[in-house]
């Protein structure tokens, strides 16, 4: 798919924006949903703090038992980035489906912070720690490494996000193809059990689904 020009690109962007924001509902739903997401980091910190000084039992995965343990942050964190920094560029062509993101993503965070509550973990055997330094500063604060936050995959649920939000089947079809060697560079990072992986896409699709059934877009 060849990129628009930017001057009508962004002609045509702020015109189809102009144009959603008519609609009462929508601007209403778009603003709600961005000051809940700004709730978030302003909570996390001390949250997450507490989860990472929190005991909980470390699991005997077999599937992670099998994999050596590497340092392999700048793949993942290069799959993650480019592929949200992509999603959100084809998001902003369709503001009613960025919204329905934007909810969902919402739900799914909450998912995310109740399901790590209740499930205590602590982490893998060989963990190499992984450094996102967007989510050190806007989620996990600086005090400490955050390694306890397992309870699922936060990072392949925002690869569920963008395998479900991408327009095209080609488009979808790459997505699905990193989903897959992220995952692996997780594992293969130790920074997750198989079960956190393999819950994500559960949890992420009923966040999806909650937004769609509930008839918020």
């Amino acid at each position: 798919m060849s990129l628009p020009k930017l001057p009508n690109f962004s002609s045509n962007l702020k015109q189809t924006w102009i144009a959603a924001f008519t609609d009462r509902n929508f601007a209403l739903q778009f603003v709600t949903a961005l000051a809940v997401f700004l709730i978030f980091p302003f909570k996390a910190d001390d949250y997450f703090q507490w989860i990472q000084l929190r005991e909980g039992i470390q699991w005997n995965d077999p599937l992670l038992n099998a994999i050596p343990a590497l340092n392999v942050s700048y793949p993942i964190f290069g799959i993650i980035y480019l592929s949200v920094i992509y999603l959100l560029y084809r998001l902003l062509q369709d503001p009613k489906r960025f919204v329905w993101f934007a909810w969902a993503f919402n739900i799914e965070t909450l998912f995310r912070f109740l399901t790590i509550y209740f499930v205590a973990l602590n982490p893998p055997a060989g963990l190499v720690d992984l450094h996102d330094p967007l989510a050190e500063f806007f989620i996990y604060g600086e005090n400490m490494p955050i390694t306890k936050d397992l309870f699922f995959s936060g990072h392949t649920a925002t690869m569920v996000f963008v395998c479900f939000f991408l327009p095209t089947t080609r488009e979808r079809r790459i997505a699905i193809a990193l989903s897959l060697l992220l995952v692996s560079l997780l594992l293969i990072q130790h920074v997750h059990y198989s079960i956190d992986v393999a819950a994500a896409p559960l949890f992420t699709l009923a966040a999806i689904w909650i937004v769609k059934k509930t008839g918020i877009i």
